[in-house]
């Protein structure tokens, strides 16, 4: 451990003699280095001062030097500025009297050539005019003879177009008549066939308008027959419905009676087909007992279509008086309550008979409908 602690020593005393050698030779190295430096400053010193005496006395040289050229050139430029406006004065004089021979060299030119362009001109012109004039009679005799070609062209025109027009006026008129030739065959033909066609259309009509008032004469007396069938069952229904009406209204028994409703029947017609009136036929082919027989079914149709609409007058009248009545009463009663009430029945039928002039059952019967129908 000794040991190691003397070399740790002896290591950091060489250290030490280290750094002291190298700062020794630092020293001793800046001092050889300022000594240089000293030793270049004098020299540099000296040459300064040396080559400032050699530019003093070039600076002096070369003054002297630049004097005596400039008083060279300004002798020079006076001798040129001499010699130069003696120069410019001749050439002046030379170029005044040049100028003055040459414009009285160009005056003179124009003064030529003006006379020879008036000269030219009127050659120009007088040659114009006789061309012109040559030109114009030229002219004139061209249009002359364009005129008389013209005139001839045109009478030739003239004529071939007039002979055109005759040859197709007469072309025309061919056609026309072969045209209307035709169509006196072919309107005459159709003529003819709608004559045939006519005559088997009113035959065939005139069978048809037979066949269908044979058809409807056969309805009518199948229709006349159930009618009659069918109001002879009405009137039996009716009279034995009036005989109980009477002897339920009109007897001194209040005892509840029941009141049946006539029951209108409704007459079926069957294989009735509605078809297009037929197409007049000549008066002489219908018989009179066709005739009859269609008179008949008409008047037959305008009582069944008067009937219903008198039926429904009669209706709404009894119906109106049914409801002036029943608010007429003190009692402020219903329909139902006024049915169930024998005697004011009674009275209402009284006194809608009277005062309708119609059938007593007519009234009981719209009275029944009104008070089911509330």
């Amino acid at each position: 451990m000794a040991s190691l602690m003397q070399k740790f020593a002896e290591a950091k005393q060489q250290r030490l003699q280290e750094r002291a050698d190298f700062l020794a030779a630092c020293e001793q190295s800046r001092q050889v280095r300022e000594q240089e430096f000293q030793e270049q400053a004098q020299a540099t010193a000296k040459y300064l001062a040396h080559a400032e005496q050699n530019r003093l006395a070039w600076e002096q040289g070369r003054q002297a030097i630049a004097e005596n050229a400039l008083v060279k050139r300004h002798e020079e430029l006076q001798d040129r500025a001499e010699q130069v406006a003696s120069y410019l004065q001749e050439l002046n004089e030379t170029r005044v009297q040049k100028a003055a021979e040459d414009s009285e060299e160009r005056a003179q030119e124009v003064r030529n050539r003006t006379f020879k362009s008036r000269s030219q001109l009127k050659h120009i012109h007088k040659a114009r005019i006789r061309n012109g004039v040559s030109a114009r009679q030229q002219r004139q005799q061209l249009v002359k003879e364009r005129e008389i070609l013209t005139s001839m062209q045109l009478e030739d025109l003239q004529k071939s177009r007039l002979a055109e027009a005759q040859v197709a006026a007469e072309q025309r008129s061919q056609e026309a008549s072969l045209r209307a030739t035709e169509v006196a065959s072919q309107l005459q033909d159709i003529a003819s066939q709608r004559i045939a066609m006519a005559k088997v259309d009113i035959a065939a009509r005139s069978q048809e308008f037979l066949d269908r008032a044979a058809e409807v004469q056969s309805t009518l007396s199948d229709i006349h027959t159930q009618r009659m069938a069918a109001a002879e069952a009405q009137a039996e229904q009716l009279r034995s419905f009036r005989a109980n009406l009477k002897a339920s209204v009109w007897s001194g028994d209040r005892a509840a009676t029941t009141v049946e409703p006539v029951v209108k029947p409704v007459t079926k017609i069957d294989n009735l087909v509605t078809e297009k009136k037929p197409t007049k036929v000549s008066k002489k082919a219908i018989p009179t007992v066709e005739v009859k027989a269609v008179e008949a079914s008409k008047a037959v149709e305008v009582k069944e279509k008067e009937t219903p609409k008198e039926a429904v007058k009669t209706s709404n009248k009894i119906e109106q008086f049914v409801v002036d009545y029943v608010s007429q009463l003190s009692t402020n009663s219903s329909l139902l309550e006024v049915v169930n009430d024998r005697d004011t029945v009674r009275d209402l039928l009284a006194q809608g008979a009277n005062t309708l002039k119609v059938d007593p059952s007519d009234i009981l019967n719209t009275l029944l409908q009104m008070a089911e129908a509330s």
